[in-house]
């Protein structure tokens, strides 16, 4: 039997959510023999006294019947069905499993989320699966529920957007000892075996510090979030070996990184101007994402340093005088959908698919 904890819950309650996901998933029929207190305490290590009151609440309930000197089975299928609550989540699971994909994201508010969104939906048009949709708000915790509640559920598969800062997430390592289909998109979890889809982040930050240097550049700064995730990780590479390309040297001071503890955007300016006044010495920044751009924009705006300096940044399409990386989500989201769907399938094969990116040089 696959135990999966639910931290959050007394161990009781946990045997119980668990044998009743085993009902409901037809494991347990009608009929059949419950493990036993001395059973359930043996897997799952907890003392008689809590399995006794796991199937005790079981039986109150009507989803077992206990028989003095044979056991414990599981009720009929009319007593079963007589259960609102055992009724109601049936209904729902079969819904769910049968065509369902649960798409787990941190949030609605930035353009790469809702193109993600939409793209997913379309990809997901002509095949048989309906898609369901949570929002974690950059909430590791959130993250966790989602994932258990679409598995409780009974979905067919998950596409996972990881929070921002994430570097590591239980339930998503339980998915992978599980073999549930799974596929990341956006960056890949270290020490995870998933199928990650993402963009080629090294190579086109490369790229861009390069395009930077050709547009007279001699000292760039990275503007970014200080985040430790794949994602940033993969572009501080590509920025840095592009000054070592040209015979730079990568210092410290190259490296302008918001403290997350930072969450006010004014506060997040304040502190890119801070560090522009007292590095009078750059020339060029390259923004991680689109959030440093909308900062850079509005400092290079409203202080009339435009001319000062030359921007590259993930993302930004607004503004003609920044250097802009096009990440073509369609093409993740073609290739999230493929992947999820052939693992449902067929079994899961773990692949990591980098898809290029495009960069759109300003117009001065």
């Amino acid at each position: 039997m696959e135990i999966l904890m639910k931290n959050s819950l007394p161990l009781y309650k946990q045997i119980i959510m668990d044998l009743l996901e085993q009902i409901l998933d037809g494991e347990l029929r009608p009929g059949d023999r419950v493990p036993s207190e001395h059973e359930l305490s043996s897997s799952y290590r907890v003392s008689s006294i809590t399995s006794k009151n796991a199937l005790t609440e079981l039986a109150e309930k009507g989803y077992i019947i206990r028989i003095k000197g044979k056991g414990s089975f599981v009720n009929s299928a009319e007593a079963l069905l007589n259960i609102p609550d055992f009724t109601h989540t049936l209904q729902q699971r079969i819904v769910m499993k049968a065509k369902t994909i649960g798409l787990i994201v941190p949030s609605m508010k930035t353009t790469i989320d809702q193109q993600l969104l939409n793209a997913v939906e379309m990809e997901l048009a002509p095949t048989e699966y309906i898609l369901a949709i949570s929002i974690t708000r950059e909430s590791q915790q959130l993250e966790s529920a989602s994932i258990q509640k679409f598995r409780e559920s009974g979905v067919s598969g998950l596409i996972i957007f990881p929070t921002e800062h994430e570097m590591y997430n239980e339930e998503i390592l339980k998915l992978n000892l599980s073999d549930f289909p799974f596929v990341l998109v956006d960056r890949y979890l270290r020490g995870i075996r998933s199928s990650c889809i993402y963009t080629d982040n090294y190579d086109i930050s490369k790229l861009a510090t390069l395009h930077l240097l050709e547009q007279g550049c001699r000292h760039v700064a990275f503007l970014s979030p200080d985040s430790h995730n794949t994602v940033t990780s993969d572009r501080i590479n590509g920025f840095q070996d592009g000054l070592y390309e040209q015979g730079m040297t990568v210092l410290p001071e190259n490296l302008c990184m918001i403290p997350l503890s930072v969450t006010d955007p004014a506060e997040k300016e304040s502190l890119i101007l801070q560090y522009l006044k007292s590095h009078p010495g750059i020339d060029g920044l390259f923004c991680v994402n689109r959030e440093m751009a909308k900062y850079a924009a509005h400092l290079m705006t409203i202080h009339q340093l435009w001319n000062r300096y030359r921007i590259a940044a993930f993302d930004y399409p607004d503004d003609h005088r920044i250097s802009y990386i096009s990440q073509d989500i369609g093409q993740i989201a073609h290739n999230c959908v493929l992947e999820l769907i052939d693992s449902i399938q067929n079994g899961r094969k773990d692949h990591h698919i980098v898809v290029p990116a495009r960069l759109v040089p300003a117009h001065t």
